[in-house]
């Protein structure tokens, strides 16, 4: 195992579980985070933070909003998981990146 020299200022988990309609737990992040994950990956190659900021999609992270998606930053100055992000929060998690 070689460990990677390449590591990222920032690097955004983003929620896209599906889940039934009738779960206890919610219909998950679904669709929201599917279209929240596509902007962060768009919009950092836009800005050409590809190498800075990393954007991968997960599955549950155990924190299930009722509307938006749930997306975990981990990051040099600290991290969060913010929860109800929708696509006009998603650019102010790359702001600060």
């Amino acid at each position: 195992m070689i460990r990677s020299p390449q590591l990222p200022r920032v690097h955004l988990f983003v929620c896209a579980n599906v889940r039934a309609d009738d779960n206890p737990l919610g219909p998950g992040c679904g669709e929201a985070g599917e279209r929240v994950f596509k902007l962060l990956k768009e919009e950092s190659l836009r800005r050409g933070m590809v190498h800075q900021v990393w954007v991968t999609k997960t599955f549950c992270m155990g924190i299930c909003p009722k509307r938006g998606a749930t997306v975990a930053r981990h990051a040099e100055d600290g991290r969060g998981i913010f929860r109800d992000v929708d696509e006009s929060d998603a650019i102010t998690l790359l702001e600060d990146a």
